[in-house]
Protein backbone atom coordinates (compact mmCIF):
# COMPACT_ATOMS: atom_id res chain seq x y z
CA UNK A 1 0.00 0.00 0.00
CA UNK A 2 1.54 3.59 -0.90
CA UNK A 3 1.98 5.63 1.98
CA UNK A 4 -0.59 8.22 0.94
CA UNK A 5 -3.36 5.36 0.78
CA UNK A 6 -2.26 4.09 4.20
CA UNK A 7 -2.70 7.49 5.71
CA UNK A 8 -6.25 7.54 4.02
CA UNK A 9 -6.97 4.35 5.82
CA UNK A 10 -6.02 5.45 9.36
CA UNK A 11 -8.72 8.19 8.33
CA UNK A 12 -10.97 6.26 6.54
CA UNK A 13 -11.30 3.52 8.99
CA UNK A 14 -11.28 6.31 12.26
CA UNK A 15 -14.36 7.85 10.26
CA UNK A 16 -16.15 4.71 9.73
CA UNK A 17 -15.63 4.12 13.38
CA UNK A 18 -17.33 6.90 13.99
CA UNK A 19 -20.31 5.93 11.98
CA UNK A 20 -19.96 2.31 13.43
CA UNK A 21 -20.23 3.86 16.78
CA UNK A 22 -23.11 6.00 16.19
CA UNK A 23 -26.56 5.01 16.48
CA UNK A 24 -27.85 6.42 13.14
CA UNK A 25 -26.24 6.75 9.85
CA UNK A 26 -28.81 9.43 9.25
CA UNK A 27 -27.52 11.35 12.19
CA UNK A 28 -24.64 12.20 10.14
CA UNK A 29 -26.18 14.95 8.34
CA UNK A 30 -28.77 15.11 10.43
CA UNK A 31 -32.64 15.30 9.17
CA UNK A 32 -36.32 16.28 9.58
CA UNK A 33 -38.65 14.33 11.21
CA UNK A 34 -38.08 13.33 15.49
CA UNK A 35 -38.17 9.95 17.10
CA UNK A 36 -38.56 8.79 20.74
CA UNK A 37 -36.40 6.22 22.66
CA UNK A 38 -36.64 4.61 25.97
CA UNK A 39 -35.93 5.89 29.34
CA UNK A 40 -34.44 9.42 28.46
CA UNK A 41 -32.63 8.62 25.47
CA UNK A 42 -33.28 10.65 22.47
CA UNK A 43 -34.17 8.88 19.16
CA UNK A 44 -32.70 10.45 15.74
CA UNK A 45 -34.21 11.97 13.02
CA UNK A 46 -36.12 10.87 9.64
CA UNK A 47 -35.73 11.81 6.68
CA UNK A 48 -38.67 13.72 4.80
CA UNK A 49 -41.01 12.51 7.23
CA UNK A 50 -39.43 9.02 7.40
CA UNK A 51 -38.58 7.29 10.77
CA UNK A 52 -34.97 7.23 10.68
CA UNK A 53 -33.16 4.57 12.82
CA UNK A 54 -32.83 5.81 16.46
CA UNK A 55 -31.06 6.14 18.93
CA UNK A 56 -28.38 8.21 20.97
CA UNK A 57 -27.42 7.98 24.57
CA UNK A 58 -29.82 10.43 26.62
CA UNK A 59 -29.73 11.36 30.89
CA UNK A 60 -31.40 7.83 30.98
CA UNK A 61 -28.13 6.51 30.01
CA UNK A 62 -29.54 3.85 27.45
CA UNK A 63 -29.39 3.75 24.16
CA UNK A 64 -32.18 2.31 21.66
CA UNK A 65 -30.73 -0.30 19.60
CA UNK A 66 -30.20 0.28 15.97
CA UNK A 67 -30.94 -3.23 15.04
CA UNK A 68 -34.24 -3.87 17.55
CA UNK A 69 -35.93 -3.75 14.70
CA UNK A 70 -34.76 -5.29 11.38
CA UNK A 71 -35.96 -5.10 8.19
CA UNK A 72 -35.39 -8.76 6.18
CA UNK A 73 -34.49 -7.67 2.52
CA UNK A 74 -37.00 -9.81 0.16
CA UNK A 75 -35.61 -8.02 -3.03
CA UNK A 76 -31.98 -7.15 -3.53
CA UNK A 77 -32.36 -3.87 -4.61
CA UNK A 78 -31.56 -1.31 -1.64
CA UNK A 79 -31.39 2.03 -3.56
CA UNK A 80 -31.77 2.74 -7.31
CA UNK A 81 -32.86 6.02 -6.92
CA UNK A 82 -35.51 5.81 -9.35
CA UNK A 83 -37.92 7.28 -7.11
CA UNK A 84 -36.57 10.85 -7.10
CA UNK A 85 -38.31 13.36 -8.58
CA UNK A 86 -36.27 16.73 -8.36
CA UNK A 87 -38.66 18.19 -5.54
CA UNK A 88 -36.58 17.65 -2.54
CA UNK A 89 -32.73 18.62 -2.14
CA UNK A 90 -30.89 15.32 -2.85
CA UNK A 91 -29.54 15.31 1.30
CA UNK A 92 -33.12 14.89 2.08
CA UNK A 93 -34.37 12.06 -0.37
CA UNK A 94 -35.46 8.72 0.77
CA UNK A 95 -36.71 6.04 -0.37
CA UNK A 96 -37.64 2.60 0.56
CA UNK A 97 -36.31 -0.82 0.74
CA UNK A 98 -36.98 -4.44 2.11
CA UNK A 99 -40.35 -4.72 0.03
CA UNK A 100 -40.83 -8.04 -2.53
CA UNK A 101 -40.33 -5.32 -5.24
CA UNK A 102 -37.45 -1.85 -5.62
CA UNK A 103 -38.99 1.10 -4.03
CA UNK A 104 -41.23 -0.32 -1.54
CA UNK A 105 -40.82 -1.62 2.69
CA UNK A 106 -40.78 -0.73 5.83
CA UNK A 107 -37.24 0.40 5.76
CA UNK A 108 -36.26 3.58 4.21
CA UNK A 109 -32.41 4.37 2.70
CA UNK A 110 -30.75 7.93 1.56
CA UNK A 111 -27.47 9.95 0.66
CA UNK A 112 -25.41 11.75 2.65
CA UNK A 113 -22.06 13.37 2.26
CA UNK A 114 -19.09 15.14 4.51
CA UNK A 115 -16.03 16.32 3.66
CA UNK A 116 -12.71 16.83 5.16
CA UNK A 117 -13.06 19.90 6.91
CA UNK A 118 -10.91 22.01 3.96
CA UNK A 119 -14.06 22.12 1.80
CA UNK A 120 -17.27 21.09 1.80
CA UNK A 121 -18.97 18.60 -1.03
CA UNK A 122 -21.29 19.41 -3.19
CA UNK A 123 -24.08 16.33 -3.17
CA UNK A 124 -26.30 15.83 -6.18
CA UNK A 125 -28.78 13.38 -8.27
CA UNK A 126 -27.88 13.32 -11.53
CA UNK A 127 -28.19 10.76 -14.62
CA UNK A 128 -27.24 7.19 -13.55
CA UNK A 129 -25.62 4.10 -14.86
CA UNK A 130 -27.47 3.40 -18.42
CA UNK A 131 -30.60 2.37 -18.38
CA UNK A 132 -31.08 4.27 -15.06
CA UNK A 133 -32.79 7.66 -15.05
CA UNK A 134 -30.65 8.55 -11.41
CA UNK A 135 -27.24 8.32 -9.05
CA UNK A 136 -25.97 9.88 -6.40
CA UNK A 137 -22.96 12.25 -6.93
CA UNK A 138 -20.41 13.61 -4.96
CA UNK A 139 -17.84 16.43 -5.97
CA UNK A 140 -15.30 18.77 -3.91
CA UNK A 141 -13.17 21.15 -5.59
CA UNK A 142 -9.45 21.58 -3.76
CA UNK A 143 -9.92 19.41 -0.93
CA UNK A 144 -6.80 19.55 1.11
CA UNK A 145 -6.98 17.72 4.34
CA UNK A 146 -7.80 13.71 3.02
CA UNK A 147 -10.39 13.44 0.96
CA UNK A 148 -14.20 12.93 0.73
CA UNK A 149 -16.54 10.79 2.07
CA UNK A 150 -20.26 9.89 1.85
CA UNK A 151 -22.49 7.18 1.77
CA UNK A 152 -26.28 5.56 2.14
CA UNK A 153 -27.97 5.56 5.42
CA UNK A 154 -30.46 3.41 6.28
CA UNK A 155 -32.58 1.25 8.49
CA UNK A 156 -31.08 -2.31 9.66
CA UNK A 157 -31.35 -4.74 7.21
CA UNK A 158 -30.90 -8.57 7.56
CA UNK A 159 -29.35 -9.41 4.30
CA UNK A 160 -28.45 -12.28 5.15
CA UNK A 161 -29.95 -14.29 2.66
CA UNK A 162 -27.39 -12.75 0.68
CA UNK A 163 -23.74 -13.06 -0.26
CA UNK A 164 -22.64 -9.29 0.03
CA UNK A 165 -23.34 -5.49 -1.75
CA UNK A 166 -22.89 -4.34 -5.48
CA UNK A 167 -23.02 -1.09 -7.07
CA UNK A 168 -21.93 1.25 -10.17
CA UNK A 169 -19.31 3.45 -10.01
CA UNK A 170 -17.33 6.27 -11.43
CA UNK A 171 -15.43 9.27 -10.63
CA UNK A 172 -12.19 10.49 -10.37
CA UNK A 173 -9.35 11.43 -8.07
CA UNK A 174 -5.41 11.38 -7.37
CA UNK A 175 -5.56 8.11 -6.69
CA UNK A 176 -8.08 7.10 -8.80
CA UNK A 177 -9.01 4.14 -6.02
CA UNK A 178 -12.06 4.88 -3.09
CA UNK A 179 -12.68 2.83 -0.23
CA UNK A 180 -16.07 1.90 1.03
CA UNK A 181 -17.34 0.14 4.84
CA UNK A 182 -20.51 -1.23 6.44
CA UNK A 183 -21.41 -0.24 9.61
CA UNK A 184 -23.30 -3.13 11.46
CA UNK A 185 -25.38 -2.68 14.65
CA UNK A 186 -24.19 -5.85 16.39
CA UNK A 187 -23.62 -5.71 20.04
CA UNK A 188 -20.58 -7.10 20.80
CA UNK A 189 -20.89 -8.19 23.75
CA UNK A 190 -24.78 -8.00 24.40
CA UNK A 191 -26.03 -6.38 26.70
CA UNK A 192 -28.08 -8.22 29.08
CA UNK A 193 -29.52 -5.66 31.28
CA UNK A 194 -30.37 -3.05 28.51
CA UNK A 195 -32.27 -5.60 25.68
CA UNK A 196 -32.93 -2.23 23.50
CA UNK A 197 -29.03 -0.96 23.45
CA UNK A 198 -27.52 -1.32 20.14
CA UNK A 199 -24.75 -0.12 18.33
CA UNK A 200 -21.63 -2.08 17.22
CA UNK A 201 -19.35 -0.90 20.18
CA UNK A 202 -19.80 -0.40 23.84
CA UNK A 203 -16.51 0.61 24.51
CA UNK A 204 -15.46 4.02 23.42
CA UNK A 205 -15.81 5.17 20.14
CA UNK A 206 -11.97 4.70 19.01
CA UNK A 207 -12.08 1.21 19.35
CA UNK A 208 -15.29 0.46 16.91
CA UNK A 209 -14.04 0.17 13.18
CA UNK A 210 -16.52 -0.69 10.28
CA UNK A 211 -15.96 -3.61 7.93
CA UNK A 212 -13.95 -2.20 5.51
CA UNK A 213 -12.68 -2.78 1.65
CA UNK A 214 -9.52 -0.48 0.43
CA UNK A 215 -8.00 0.72 -3.04
CA UNK A 216 -11.04 -0.32 -5.10
CA UNK A 217 -10.14 1.34 -8.57
CA UNK A 218 -11.89 4.39 -9.98
CA UNK A 219 -12.29 5.55 -12.97
CA UNK A 220 -14.48 7.86 -15.57
CA UNK A 221 -16.13 5.10 -17.28
CA UNK A 222 -19.39 3.40 -15.36
CA UNK A 223 -18.02 -0.12 -13.44
CA UNK A 224 -19.83 -2.32 -11.30
CA UNK A 225 -18.25 -3.72 -8.25
CA UNK A 226 -19.33 -7.07 -6.24
CA UNK A 227 -18.06 -7.48 -2.48
CA UNK A 228 -18.92 -10.89 -0.92
CA UNK A 229 -18.91 -10.34 2.57
CA UNK A 230 -16.10 -12.31 2.96
CA UNK A 231 -14.01 -9.35 0.56
CA UNK A 232 -13.73 -6.97 3.25
CA UNK A 233 -11.72 -6.43 6.24
CA UNK A 234 -13.67 -7.37 9.84
CA UNK A 235 -14.63 -4.37 11.71
CA UNK A 236 -13.89 -4.28 15.33
CA UNK A 237 -15.69 -3.62 18.46
CA UNK A 238 -13.36 -3.20 21.14
CA UNK A 239 -10.57 -6.34 20.74
CA UNK A 240 -13.65 -8.66 19.42
CA UNK A 241 -13.53 -9.06 15.73
CA UNK A 242 -16.88 -7.86 13.88
CA UNK A 243 -17.29 -9.72 10.60
CA UNK A 244 -19.98 -9.06 8.53
CA UNK A 245 -22.59 -11.27 7.15
CA UNK A 246 -25.11 -9.33 6.06
CA UNK A 247 -27.55 -9.87 9.19
CA UNK A 248 -27.11 -6.28 10.87
CA UNK A 249 -26.14 -3.74 7.99
CA UNK A 250 -27.30 -0.28 9.11
CA UNK A 251 -25.13 1.64 6.48
CA UNK A 252 -23.23 1.66 3.63
CA UNK A 253 -19.92 4.68 3.07
CA UNK A 254 -17.55 5.60 0.38
CA UNK A 255 -14.15 7.21 0.95
CA UNK A 256 -11.92 9.12 -2.18
CA UNK A 257 -8.54 10.09 -0.83
CA UNK A 258 -6.04 12.89 -1.50
CA UNK A 259 -2.43 11.74 -2.25
CA UNK A 260 0.12 12.06 0.09
CA UNK A 261 3.50 13.45 -0.05
CA UNK A 262 6.62 13.76 2.82
CA UNK A 263 6.46 17.85 3.82
CA UNK A 264 8.76 19.51 1.70
CA UNK A 265 10.55 21.33 4.39
CA UNK A 266 12.05 18.20 6.24
CA UNK A 267 14.98 16.56 5.09
CA UNK A 268 14.11 14.23 2.28
CA UNK A 269 15.35 11.08 3.68
CA UNK A 270 12.69 12.19 6.46
CA UNK A 271 10.36 9.75 8.26
CA UNK A 272 7.60 11.92 8.03
CA UNK A 273 5.20 14.45 8.09
CA UNK A 274 3.73 13.59 5.13
CA UNK A 275 1.20 16.09 4.02
CA UNK A 276 -2.07 16.24 1.41
CA UNK A 277 -1.78 17.50 -2.28
CA UNK A 278 -4.66 19.44 -2.88
CA UNK A 279 -6.88 17.92 -5.12
CA UNK A 280 -10.56 17.56 -6.64
CA UNK A 281 -12.47 14.58 -6.19
CA UNK A 282 -15.35 13.06 -7.95
CA UNK A 283 -17.84 10.34 -7.42
CA UNK A 284 -21.10 8.94 -8.41
CA UNK A 285 -22.71 5.51 -7.51
CA UNK A 286 -25.65 4.25 -8.64
CA UNK A 287 -28.21 0.50 -8.47
CA UNK A 288 -26.53 -0.10 -5.07
CA UNK A 289 -28.10 -3.57 -3.95
CA UNK A 290 -27.47 -7.32 -2.81
CA UNK A 291 -25.75 -10.18 -4.00
CA UNK A 292 -28.06 -12.86 -4.34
Amino acid sequence: MFKSQLVFAVLFATIAASAACSSSPSSLTGAAGSGTGPAGTAGSGGRGGTTGAAGTTGAGGMVQKVCATKTTVMNPVLINFETYDGTVAPDMFATAFGGATPGTGNAYAGPFSYGDGSTTPTLAILAGHPPSNWAVSQTVTRASTWGMGGGIWMGCADASAYKGISFWVRGSGPLNVFNVSLTMGRVTPPDPTNPAGGGTCTAAIDTCKGATKNDIPLTADWTQVSLLWADFTPGMAGTTVVVPDGSDITGFGWGVPLQFQLDPTVPADAAGPYIAVPGDLVINIDDVAFIP
